[in-house]
């Protein structure tokens, strides 16, 4: 097992709790109806963070929202299998994204594994912050490689 591999340990969230967990993080609403899924991140054994998968149009589009108080989750192995679980089991085109305009760390990296801003949205959020729409194509992702099928 790679030094990679043994810092971040990714488990399906098949009882709410990661979800509850990144969304109250957030500060977002875990929406029965809205939340597709949800990945965790295990670090040392603890919950550290995830990824929630909301709003999913199967075959179009899914919205992410990713909160984690350790860096150590973003490994290529991660980035793989968030995306895959986007642009391989729910076969979307396109992943989607809202990111606060002041929040610089977070935009460097989406933008760093390939989200493209598309628009702001101005006072959008519930304090009158701005965010940024951001979006990911499937044949721009480059830590997404498509199965052939024989």
């Amino acid at each position: 097992m790679s030094r990679e591999a043994e810092f971040c340990k990714i488990i399906f969230d098949d009882d709410g709790r990661a979800a509850d967990f990144v969304c109250r993080r957030l500060q977002m609403e875990a929406t029965a109806g809205r939340v597709a899924g949800c990945l965790g991140f295990l670090i040392g054994g603890r919950l550290r963070g995830g990824v929630v998968f909301s709003d999913l149009r199967p075959g179009h589009d899914v919205w992410i929202s990713i909160w984690t108080d350790d860096k150590r989750w973003c490994s290529r192995r991660v980035l793989q299998t968030v995306f895959g679980f986007a642009f391989d089991f729910w076969h979307c085109r396109r992943i989607n994204a809202l990111i606060d305009t002041n929040n610089r760390r977070s935009l460097k990296l989406a933008e760093g594994v390939g989200f493209r801003r598309e628009g702001k949205l101005r006072q959008y959020r519930e304090n009158g912050r701005d965010v940024y729409v951001l979006g990911l194509l499937k044949n721009e992702c480059n830590y997404f490689k498509e199965k052939k099928h024989v």
